[in-house]
């Protein structure tokens, strides 16, 4: 009995950490209105950076076509509110997409989106109308901040040659965006294709990561600015290479890495990688002394057997979160891993207002000052029918 007893002990002693052991979701809030039939919301842009905090306030950018054409929205309440604002619509052309946010202070946010083929940036709210055209001709906007000081990334094509783009701006004195700099972070075109860059900030500098297909497959590189953008180290892989087959095989395929600082010095990045042969699963890897560490396994045992999709990153104050969406339960779900106390992925863990028997896919997470979560969504009933959006408070316990 005392064994029995002993090993009952051990057992509850060893039972894996869960982010629902860090955070309790509130019922879910509507973003917007439901969407008519063939109108379809959107939270795919360039590091999934469509939902942000600044001191009480949360503020969420997405594209839709509810209006025949694709534009970008945001909408923005308090912590404490139940109901989003009714969505304004940033957007002025004829056609725009993959919108990015990032909160700065005193409740401000800043946005950037593709339109009609330029990189757009706007401060939200406006003292005075203003947006600034980042480049002509420029898509896969992502942006990050520190302290005031804000980045933005893009990817550019002319005629076959491809380029990633960094912008550094400032604050005016009354409240407006300036433009510091931009600059390539290779000095020289490439003849292969960039795509989806993400950004991170902090006091380490200015971390940029991007899908490169100079291997001849799909690999992830990333570079490090320590001078607000101006210079950029040699790009290095972000993802170890990785085979089964045999030696001409090029590797595991990955694709949209996205990034978040979690304090000071550290930034975590998460990507789709296709080391499995159940698909893609969600892999990650820490920044340590300017570089990144090994890649590793996000998703628990329970995950190894199907695809994931769509992976988001949040961090703040040393707390970190990685969300995606998979099909385990029979539909499409929003799972969540941290780290546990002994600096391992926790238990998958997906909160109920964002799973059941509806679709739940492309999740957008920031975490606040407070430690609490912020999740975002897309739903539908089914693959073909019209979407909504969703939001959900995890609190800090």
């Amino acid at each position: 009995m005392k064994l029995l007893i002993s090993c009952l002990l051990i057992g509850l002693s060893i039972q894996p950490v869960m982010a629902t052991d860090k955070w309790q979701f509130s019922n879910k809030i509507a973003v917007a209105d439901d969407a008519k039939k063939g109108t379809f919301h959107h939270l795919e842009g360039a590091g999934r950076k469509h939902i942000a905090t600044s001191e009480d306030k949360v503020a969420i950018v997405w594209e839709d076509d509810h209006s025949a054409d694709p534009q970008v929205y945001l909408s923005i309440k308090s912590f404490e509110e139940d109901k989003f604002s009714t969505p304004a619509q940033l957007s002025k052309g004829q056609e725009a997409y993959e919108p990015a946010i990032t909160g700065l202070s005193t409740s401000r946010f800043v946005v950037a989106w593709e339109q009609d083929g330029a990189v757009i940036a706007s401060i939200y709210p406006h003292q005075e109308t203003q947006t600034i055209t980042l480049s002509p001709s420029g898509s896969h906007i992502s942006v990050s901040a520190y302290q005031d000081d804000i980045y933005m990334v893009w990817r550019e094509q002319h005629k076959r040659k491809w380029s990633v783009w960094v912008a550094h701006l400032t604050l005016t004195k009354n409240g407006q965006l300036n433009l510091q700099s931009k600059n390539k972070v290779e000095s020289k075109a490439l003849s292969h294709p960039v795509m989806y860059p993400t950004i991170a900030a902090n006091e380490t500098g200015q971390y940029v990561a991007w899908e490169d297909r100079e291997a001849g497959n799909t690999r992830l590189k990333f570079s490090l600015s320590t001078d607000n953008g101006n210079s950029f180290e040699t790009p290095q892989y972000l993802n170890e290479y990785y085979s089964n087959r045999n030696e001409y095989d090029k590797g595991n395929g990955v694709t949209r890495v996205t990034m978040a600082a979690i304090s000071a010095d550290e930034v975590i990045s998460a990507w789709m990688d296709k080391r499995r042969s159940a698909g893609y699963g969600i892999f990650s890897a820490l920044s340590s002394d300017e570089t990144f560490g090994p890649n590793e396994k996000v998703h628990s045992l329970k995950g190894d057997e199907l695809p994931h999709y769509n992976p988001a990153t949040a961090g703040r104050d040393g707390e970190l979160v990685i969300a995606w969406d998979d099909y385990r339960t029979g539909t499409s779900d929003i799972w969540l891993s941290s780290y546990n106390e002994d600096d391992e992925w926790s238990a998958d863990f997906s909160p109920t207002p964002a799973s059941g028997k509806s679709e739940q896919t492309q999740a957008s997470v920031a975490i606040d000052a407070q430690g609490n979560l912020h999740l975002l969504w897309v739903e539908r009933d089914n693959a073909s029918a019209p979407t909504k959006l969703w939001y959900s408070f995890g609190q800090t316990k």
